[in-house]
């Protein structure tokens, strides 16, 4: 049967409302700007921008913010056909303000989220055991009947030759302790052949202080690849069995980090599914990472090619050629 689709992400779905005003507390904010938000959303419309087939698993209300995430996914171009409406869940919220260089409290609201009933029948409807590469998320664990779906679409499209990847996506205000989400995530790491995650996130998907020895715990899940985001210092990839590599990050000016992350997972996931090597893949990640962190908000500022393009020649960056 051939692949419906290049990439289908699975999971948590959100308006974002980002304080318009940067630099300033929540109580000198006057207004807010509404975006797409949730990280499979994020890399659903950054690796669509960049050319792929890519599509959405997720569940939105049957409201007026439903009808806005949906209308944003379909004017770009995700397949949205997997997309679950749900009468008795809201769709989710997220509220951050922006106080550069490294203050960006965030706040959601989740209760009762419509992303998080999924089932394994959307997940049996979906596309996912034809998709060339399957993403899920940390997060799709923290609640029934999401976290047994997830698990469910990792086993499957494993089982059925779709890679998969788990970015790791720790929110601490979603789970009752880092253990309880260590636990989740390395059973959900065991189906999937590349985890993606930050420092800090490894540290509670392993309950290893020392990054190395988390590195190497998660390795031991059974994955082929490791890839750790690093922020300003770039990118670590770690390939079972052999030596890890560092990857050169670039330089900017931050304006907002939420959503970087995402933008590096759809830059790598682009060059993984061209078969680049792995830091070459997250070189990439490394420059649409670079560009959303100069933005103000997720989804709606993920880059196309030509931008990355345009970044890459102001940057100099001739190892890196699309």
């Amino acid at each position: 049967m051939a692949t419906a689709l290049d990439l289908l992400c699975m999971g948590r779905s959100s308006i974002d409302l980002y304080a318009h005003e940067i630099g300033v507390p929540i109580t000198a904010v006057k207004s807010f700007d509404a975006y797409v938000g949730g990280c499979p959303t994020n890399v659903a419309v950054g690796t669509r921008r960049l050319g792929l087939r890519s599509g959405l698993l997720t569940g939105v209300g049957t409201d007026q913010v439903g009808d806005f995430v949906l209308h944003f996914l379909q004017q770009e171009g995700v397949d949205t056909s997997a997309v679950a409406r749900f009468h008795e869940r809201r769709t989710s919220a997220a509220l951050l303000t922006i106080q550069p260089p490294d203050r960006f409290p965030l706040t959601f609201y989740r209760d009762n989220c419509a992303d998080l009933g999924l089932t394994i029948d959307h997940v049996r409807q979906s596309q996912a055991p034809r998709s060339r590469l399957l993403f899920v998320t940390g997060t799709g664990l923290s609640e029934e009947p999401s976290r047994t779906a997830t698990l469910f679409a990792a086993e499957t499209a494993r089982a059925g030759g779709t890679r998969v990847i788990v970015d790791i996506d720790y929110r601490s205000g979603l789970w009752p302790s880092e253990d309880a989400f260590g636990a989740n995530v390395r059973a959900l790491a065991r189906f999937a052949h590349i985890a993606i995650g930050t420092e800090e996130e490894l540290r509670a998907a392993t309950n290893e202080a020392d990054i190395d020895d988390a590195c190497a715990r998660m390795l031991e899940t059974g994955i082929e690849l490791l890839v750790l985001k690093r922020g300003a210092h770039g990118a670590r990839v770690f390939p079972a069995g052999s030596p890890a590599e560092d990857v050169e990050p670039f330089s900017i000016t931050v304006v907002n980090v939420l959503g970087a992350g995402d933008a590096f997972a759809s830059g790598f996931i682009y060059g993984h599914l061209q078969g680049w090597p792995a830091a070459k893949a997250a070189r990439l990640g490394n420059a649409t990472g670079a560009i959303v962190v100069t933005r103000h908000g997720c989804a709606n500022f993920m880059p196309t090619i030509p931008e990355v393009r345009e970044f890459l020649h102001l940057q100099g960056a001739t190892d890196l050629s699309l």
